[in-house]
């Protein structure tokens, strides 16, 4: 508590611009292909490092990776958006692709998280602790 509590706010927060916010969205700004954080256990620094450091731990069913290969040999690797008797809409990094189901030879769900592992690893350890500060502190009008 006391190291993120002597974080660097401006700093966390470019930090996590560049390392979450592509697939994470947070207070309205930010990616769809991983969870929502706005509302996130983010205070509860137990609950960030189980979901950073093991994010393939608990992964929430619409965030499951999905890989599709098409019967003419494309594959696509994200998560299902919705699904009717004739077509599937996949969200994958940065647009959502919508497949015929007769187009699709196989699925397959991942017991992987799209979320990689080892984000923490390209940081130092006061980037680390800025990111965190950043995550705990953050609200919607800063």
């Amino acid at each position: 508590p006391t190291a993120l509590a002597n974080g660097n706010h401006k700093n966390g927060q470019k930090i996590y611009q560049n390392t979450c916010m592509a697939c994470h969205k947070l207070h309205g700004k930010g990616g769809e292909l991983g969870p929502d954080i706005t509302g996130a256990n983010r205070a509860n620094l137990d609950y960030l490092l189980d979901n950073i450091l093991d994010p393939s731990g608990i992964i929430q069913d619409d965030y499951k990776m999905i890989v599709i290969t098409t019967r003419d040999g494309r594959t696509y690797v994200g998560n299902i958006v919705s699904e009717n008797e004739r077509q599937l809409t996949l969200r994958i990094v940065g647009q959502k692709i919508v497949l015929n189901l007769s187009e699709i030879q196989s699925r397959e769900v991942s017991p992987k998280s799209m979320m990689p592992e080892g984000l923490l690893q390209t940081l130092t350890d006061k980037e680390v602790i800025d990111l965190f500060h950043y995550l705990q502190t953050i609200e919607a009008n800063k």
